[in-house]
């Protein structure tokens, strides 16, 4: 007898090139079957009903900022993963762009014993670990202290993170040698250089080049994080044909992107030093401030420096990419979805809430950009490779015989993302029923359990 039988749904699934109408047995937390005839209610303990409904694989984040853990209280403070789990996300990578956790073995540990609403992988991230030899994000640091990161890094790498992630926009003094002897370490563990590019917009080219230098000098796979955030202002079409170049040429590279025209990141990073409004060719009031007194506000040269000053750590969104362009990095073949979720106090980007119901609503039903199956591809079993999930035994991103029942149903006719920069932690509309090892975490848009994820290591 199943634990759970899925009867009557239209099954997506990439991984497996299945796209009909089948019913799933669940037991002991996978897939046990799958059948072209509905099971009896004899079948299984619980029947769920899923005619008219999408069945898919669970959704997967490649790059999110996770939410913070306190290793002295032994808790995690929760709001991030919530939202994810609510717009069908059920695994996650977090410590991209170099920041997050000092301590990722802690952080899983923590995870497997207390659970988390969605399951987590995690980066070691250059900052967190650069951090604890310097204090200047904008110097130079010396051999002796790469040499001690670079060891830092193969311990936190064998003990099951992802790869590095690197900031290099947020940590200006990162050198050559720095990011190449780290490089060699993630090449040497088989495992991915994930990078925030040095810069944007129109010195994107240069930018871009040294991660292409990286990947063919070091052969290490590198993932370009973000690349709508930092080439939607007229460079996208060449960066792509840039990086197509390099594949073409054997390198590894790889892409991610979110489905919306504005970035968001903390007021008092480097993204926001002066010469910021020269090189988006805005002013003040295409930025809004994210929390604090002003939040919700576009900001005016005062407001700006104001918040900047006083707090630094609040979160502001810039209203700048273009959205065609971001259209054209979305439908690449070799870029993935993904949120770059971050909330500071619960509050930041509707993308932490939206992405995910946002990308089926705004590029497959409306606007017909994509199809379904090419869709549901890049929220699930492409990132579940990418992050090297299937080489590591995790049975992720797809749901054939013996693959994790991390599943998602939809009602694709009312699939909608309903977080704005008002309220940014919205629910969407459309997502029926979230399960987390074959167990019901989300039903009706209300989270029934978030303690079903545990810690993912590769």
């Amino acid at each position: 007898m199943f634990d759970t039988a899925i009867n009557n749904g239209f099954v997506v699934d990439p991984a497996n090139n299945i796209y009909s109408r089948l019913s799933l047995g669940l037991k002991d937390g996978r897939v046990a079957a799958l059948s072209a005839t509905p099971f009896d209610a004899g079948a299984a303990v619980e029947i769920i009903a899923a005619a008219g409904l999408l069945v898919v694989p669970g959704f997967i984040d490649m790059h999110m900022h996770e939410d913070r853990y306190d290793p002295a209280a032994n808790s995690f403070d929760i709001n991030i993963l919530d939202a994810m789990l609510r717009m069908g996300v059920t695994s996650v990578a977090g410590g991209n762009c170099g920041i997050g956790t000092c301590l990722p073995r802690e952080y899983l540990a923590a995870a497997d014993r207390q659970g988390l609403p969605v399951n987590i992988a995690l980066y070691a991230a250059h900052a967190e670990i650069r951090k604890r030899y310097a204090s200047d994000n904008y110097a130079p640091v010396s051999s002796e202290v790469i040499a001690q990161m670079a060891r830092d890094l193969d311990e936190q790498l064998a003990g099951g993170c992802l790869g590095v992630s690197f900031g290099l926009r947020y940590v200006p003094g990162t050198s050559r040698e720095e990011l190449h002897a780290l490089a060699r370490v993630a090449a040497r563990h088989g495992k991915l250089l994930a990078a925030h590019a040095r810069d944007d917009a129109a010195h994107i080219h240069e930018a871009v080049r040294e991660l292409i230098d990286v990947a063919a000098e070091e052969r290490v796979r590198v993932q370009v994080s973000h690349i709508g955030s930092m080439a939607a202002y007229g460079q996208m079409e060449e960066i792509l044909a840039a990086l197509d170049a390099a594949v073409a040429a054997g390198l590894d590279l790889g892409l991610d992107c979110y489905p919306y025209n504005a970035f968001c990141t903390a007021i008092g990073s480097a993204t926001y030093d002066p010469g910021f409004l020269e090189r988006y060719d805005i002013g003040y009031e295409a930025v809004e401030v994210c929390g604090g007194k002003y939040r919700g506000q576009r900001c005016t040269r005062e407001i700006f420096d104001e918040v900047r000053r006083d707090t630094p750590e609040i979160l502001a969104v810039a209203h700048v990419m273009k959205e065609h362009e971001v259209d054209m990095a979305l439908v690449h073949p070799r870029t993935i979805l993904a949120s770059d979720g971050i909330l500071f106090n619960g509050l930041g980007h509707p993308r932490a809430a939206g992405s995910f119901p946002r990308f089926l609503r705004h590029y497959v039903k409306e606007r017909g950009i994509l199809g379904l199956n090419e869709a549901v591809a890049k929220m699930t079993c492409l990132p579940a490779r990418r992050l090297g999930f299937i080489e590591a035994g995790l049975k992720k991103g797809s749901l054939g015989v013996g693959d994790d029942a991390d599943i998602v149903l939809i009602d694709f006719e009312e699939i909608r993302d309903l977080a704005d920069f008002a309220e940014p932690l919205a629910p969407p509309l459309g997502i029926r029923q979230v399960l987390l090892g074959g167990r019901t975490a989300v039903k009706q848009g209300k989270v029934k359990d978030n303690r079903l994820g545990r810690g993912l290591r590769v």
